[in-house]
């Protein structure tokens, strides 16, 4: 119930999980102060008109204070699904008004504009047909590139013409080739087989759920550019070897998440090929194109043109590709790029879901879903999305100790957001896209201010008016990839800080290769090294496995418990999940200094790292239960 009360003006409105098909009840009074009329309730999406809400008259009340009310009501229904903001609009004696808060506090006033968006208050609607989706909350994911993972029993798959880089040089050849261009085409030789021989290595860690870059044939080794969307690139092995690889984690309990690219695919792919050499050819349909003929292309990159996800074709072609990946064993799609995805586009290929109803879609998405036109995770377009406003929070958090940007992150995501979603999240630590998590909490060079981007934005000292300064810019990643054994020692502590948040928060924690052996590296090529095997960080990997049991024995509470942040400064982070009585209250200290807490008589200690029930040492993580029957 949503109520708001004034001296002069007081609403009431159901607006408990409320849906598509909730039936609405608004009751408004408003003490006599002149004719009252054309009462209305404004409902906006953003800058647009949604809904307006006429009340009716329906009678006078006298209060206590012998006053008389007005009172007008309303029922309604919001069929589509997302955030609305609203607040009231009426005449008094023929005098426009407007009625929202301020502060939370009810105001009365005369606005010159029709949208007082920062005034209002908020609503949130989600779709009726939402789906829980149970199997996949719960869940602990291991990010990982096949080319940089492992090299399996059957040696590196030689393919003619491909540079390959040996396993243990793990710097990056971030210089430019002879022509001054950028490409970072070499292979290090890791495929689907070395994967497949490394899936009791993750279970052991903790994990059930492994998330794959793309697979496709491509010219690179990250292969986010597909030549070929129903071929497995012949480097990383064939379909027999995927069939073995998710026959292996289905013996083991777990599950696999491919990355599948349709936004744009390689310049080579032979239907741009012929897209781009013939107007008339029938895949021109398949790319975009401006109105001079040229070929549109992702972030600018000449070598990635756009593809047209409105096409019937291309979604159809996309949804085969799909398909092919399910019938040999996979469990879900993280759609690259996913939030700039139309929503033809995603509901074309929700109709997979008919024949695969436990299959859910995971998009990427930079910043909070709300604050777009299309959310996505309102209506099912996305099941999940890449939590990486959190992501930021956490490691901005933990490294500086902003606690007012944890504290408004964390109130949207899991204030906004609807729960069956919040459960689902896919929550990393870091990815492909951005630094290693070490990096952002101790090395050189992070984006400290909230206000300018994440904490990753760091290219900024090399953005010229006209040009950026790429070699500088890596040349600086080459030179600080390293860290200093202080840097290192501070970092681990800091590392198992923000591992220990990211495996409470609501949702499914992803861990990029390499964060158990708390490998540095700053954006691609740097976060993109082969794993290494040969020097195993067995402190930090034996912290990930305590993780990964936690996970796995509290698992009815992480899954889907409620989210409550109970403490939040500079210094000191106190999250709670809950299901009825049932708590678990993770205490986390980023300072030197010991931070008391009052003693928990009903809670017991279930993990702690430097730390006793009454207090948390420096650096220190403590995590209680409390279970009552």
């Amino acid at each position: 119930m949503l109520r708001r009360r004034k001296d002069y003006f007081e609403f009431r409105l159901n607006s408990e999980e409320c849906t598509t098909e909730t039936n609405m009840k608004l009751q408004v009074k408003i003490v006599d102060q002149g004719f009252v009329e054309n009462l209305r309730m404004m409902f906006y999406q953003f800058d647009r008109i949604a809904k307006q809400v006429n009340l009716q008259y329906q009678g006078k009340e006298e209060k206590q204070t012998r006053e008389t009310w007005s009172v007008y009501s309303a029922e309604f229904t919001l069929s589509k699904s997302g955030i609305y903001w609203f607040y009231f609009a009426l005449l008094i004696e023929g005098q426009k008004y407007y009625v929202y808060q301020n502060e939370e506090t009810l105001i009365m006033h005369k606005k010159t504009k029709e949208y007082p968006n920062e005034c209002c208050w908020k609503l949130t609607i989600k779709d009726s047909k939402l789906k829980e989706h149970p199997e996949w909350t719960g869940r602990t994911i291991y990010q990982l590139m096949p080319d940089r993972f492992a090299i399996g029993s059957n040696g590196i798959i030689p393919v003619k013409g491909r540079k390959i880089k040996k396993w243990k040089d793990r710097m990056p050849d971030w210089k430019p080739d002879k022509d001054g261009i950028y490409r970072n085409e070499y292979f290090y030789g890791g495929n689907l087989k070395g994967v497949t021989e490394k899936v009791p290595y993750l279970k052991d860690l903790g994990f059930n759920t492994v998330y794959m870059c793309p697979i496709f044939r491509s010219k690179t080794y990250h292969h986010y550019d597909p030549e070929d969307y129903f071929e497995i690139d012949p480097m990383l092995g064939t379909w027999e070897d995927y069939q073995e690889l998710t026959s292996v984690l289905h013996e083991n309990g777990m599950e696999l998440i491919d990355d599948m690219v349709f936004n744009h695919s390689s310049n080579e792919h032979p239907y741009f090929q012929r897209a781009s050499s013939d107007k008339n050819s029938p895949y021109r349909e398949f790319y975009q194109f401006d109105e001079s003929g040229k070929p549109i292309t992702w972030y600018g990159f000449a070598d990635m043109p756009e593809r047209n996800k409105l096409s019937f074709r291309v979604q159809e072609e996309d949804k085969k590709s799909v398909k092919k990946h399910l019938d040999n064993g996979m469990g879900a799609v993280r759609f690259d790029l996913g939030e700039n995805l139309p929503k033809e586009y995603m509901d074309s290929m929700a109709t997979l879901k008919k024949d695969y109803p436990e299959l859910i879609f995971i998009n990427e998405m930079w910043g909070i879903a709300t604050d777009k036109y299309n959310p996505q995770i309102f209506d099912g377009q996305a099941d999940s999305i890449m939590n990486y406003p959190m992501t930021d929070a956490i490691m901005r958090w933990v490294r500086t100790g902003n606690h007012e940007h944890f504290r408004y992150r964390f109130e949207r995501v899991y204030g906004e957001y609807p729960k069956e979603v919040q459960d689902r999240l896919m929550n990393p630590l870091s990815s492909h896209d951005i630094p290693t998590t070490i990096t952002m909490l101790v090395g050189r060079g992070m984006n400290e201010n909230p206000y300018t981007g994440d904490a990753w934005d760091i290219e900024a000292p090399w953005r010229y008016k006209d040009t950026f300064d790429t070699y500088g810019f890596r040349e600086f990643e080459a030179k600080y990839d390293k860290l200093s054994p202080e840097e290192r020692k501070r970092g681990e502590k800091l590392l198992k800080i923000a591992i220990a948040i990211t495996y409470t928060i609501s949702g499914n924690p992803s861990m990029l290769m390499g964060t158990e052996n708390a490998d540095s590296g700053y954006k691609d090529p740097y976060c993109r090294k082969p794993m290494n095997w040969d020097n195993p960080n067995i402190s930090m990997q034996e912290f990930v496995k305590s993780m990964g049991e936690y996970r796995k024995e509290q698992k009815e509470i992480l899954a889907q418990g409620e989210p409550r942040l109970r403490k939040c400064t500079d210094s000191v982070i106190g999250l709670e999940r809950y299901v009825g009585k049932n708590s678990i209250i993770l205490v986390v200290n980023r300072t030197e200094v010991t931070y008391k807490i009052q003693i928990l008589e009903d809670y017991e200690v279930i993990f702690s790292e430097n730390s006793t029930k009454d207090k948390v040492g420096a650096y220190g993580i403590l995590i209680l239960k409390r279970e009552k029957k």
